[in-house]
């Protein structure tokens, strides 16, 4: 047996039950589209071949799909599962001859269900496998149906079942494996037959290729994966919450079994891509978004915001209200209330005041600032980007530094717009200079 296999995505649909102008596989679960989120488990599975089926909104999917490996098939119309499928055999042959089917809308896969359920297909001399479990609610769910004999012989949908097949708790689980030389002859027959003279409103389904099958004596088997639940599907908005709260307190178990504190898993968010380290606490109402990363010893919030593309060091501590996106904060920073840092680099030991806030943006453009090692930003500051504040020095409560200002090392600057403070002789040569003036 060839231990490689091809994997085929059905990602055509439009998903009008999301009532979305976008198309449903890019709707995010925990920061990644869902499309993304699926094709990196069928990776992790093994599958060697990736195959997405695209439809409505092909080309806006398209340029969401980072892995350029990834061949596309196109369904020009909505026409069924069935035809979907035969869409990709056609256009993109695959590479390996078992081939895994997946729906578009399962993102709770496990990469080694996935794996398992290829593997036990191959051992078989079945030409279609279908995943099923044994479910305590199947409603909603298509039954898996055998005869007098225990084979496995159709599946039928629940608006289709009789009240005998729908007090069957074995169910489809939406995952489906193939011999693609065997079985693309007979759904292309099907589909045809399926469209034929129907308006284009007509549609073919795959789940209906196990009957079609079994009339032609061909072997068909239902699998077994070993859950006791239904994948959850995402057809509306409801159960893209369900799921994204269901991989949420997946993702939170595992820093939590890292020796990460969250002191409130509730009502603290953590998308995918964040890295964590060990002793660090979360306070509620944090969020922190994907691809962010918090080193140890750390304290984060509450009602902290860390946006993508942010760094924090060792035994920093961003406190309450504090929102920081694309920066980055070395060992030891303190930033503890109601401020914001967009697009800068605070060094070693640097305090950020309440309410202080880097300016990052003017309109047209974001640019950096730089804040050096022990510099102290005064509470209610305002540092405007681009702009650099040099080590050890001060920036006084309520000054507004302006854009391109060089704010030296050792030194405090202060006002609107801020100045250098100056010396006792400075300031008394000043009088003098004002009362010349006056006489």
């Amino acid at each position: 047996m060839d231990p490689k296999f091809s994997a085929i995505l059905l990602a055509a649909g439009r998903g009008s039950r999301m009532k979305s102008q976008r198309p449903k596989v890019l709707h995010e679960i925990l920061g990644v589209p869902m499309i993304e989120v699926i094709t990196g488990s069928v990776r992790e599975a093994g599958a060697a071949d990736l195959i997405v089926v695209l439809g409505h909104g092909a080309d806006e999917v398209r340029g969401c799909l980072g892995d350029s490996s990834i061949r596309i098939a196109i369904q020009q119309q909505q026409l069924g599962t069935a035809d979907a499928l035969l869409a990709a055999l056609r256009q993109q042959p695959p590479a390996c001859a078992q081939v895994l089917v997946v729906n578009g809308d399962l993102p709770d896969l496990d990469p080694t269900l996935l794996a398992s359920f290829v593997a036990d297909h191959g051992k078989s001399s079945s030409a279609f496998s279908v995943a099923t479990a044994r479910v305590a609610d199947p409603t909603g769910m298509g039954r898996i149906v055998r005869d007098q004999t225990g084979d496995f012989i159709s599946i039928v949908e629940e608006e289709q079942a009789s009240d005998t097949e729908r007090a069957i708790d074995e169910v489809n689980l939406g995952l489906y494996v193939l011999d693609a030389e065997m079985v693309t002859p007979v759904l292309d027959e099907m589909v045809a037959g399926d469209l034929s003279g129907k308006e284009t409103a007509g549609e073919s389904y795959l789940t209906r290729l196990v009957e079609v099958l079994v009339q032609r004596s061909m072997v068909v088997d239902a699998i077994g994966v070993g859950v006791d639940h239904q994948f959850l599907q995402v057809n509306d908005r409801v159960g893209l919450a369900r799921v994204s709260r269901i991989i949420q307190d997946r993702l939170q178990q595992r820093f939590l079994e890292q020796g990460v504190t969250i002191v409130d898993p509730t009502t603290t968010w953590v998308e995918f891509g964040v890295s964590i380290g060990e002793d660090t606490v979360i306070h509620p109402q944090t969020i922190i978004r994907r691809g962010v990363r918090v080193g140890t010893c750390c304290e984060i919030g509450p009602f902290a915001h860390l946006r993508g593309g942010t760094v924090i060091g060792d035994d920093v501590k961003v406190g309450d209200f504090v929102e920081i996106n694309r920066s980055e904060l070395a060992d030891g920073v303190r930033a503890k209330h109601l401020a914001y840092l967009g697009d800068t680099k605070v060094e070693s030991g640097a305090n950020i005041g309440a309410g202080a806030v880097v300016a990052n943006y003017d309109g047209v453009k974001k640019s950096p600032t730089t804040i050096g090692e022990n510099a102290f930003i005064g509470s209610g500051s305002v540092i405007v980007a681009p702009g650099n504040i040099g080590a050890g020095a001060v920036v006084a409560a309520g000054a507004v530094v302006p854009p391109g200002r060089d704010v030296h090392p050792g030194t405090t600057v202060l006002g609107v717009p801020a100045r250098e403070r100056k010396s006792q002789q400075d300031l008394a040569d000043d009088v003098r200079d004002d009362e010349r003036e006056i006489r």
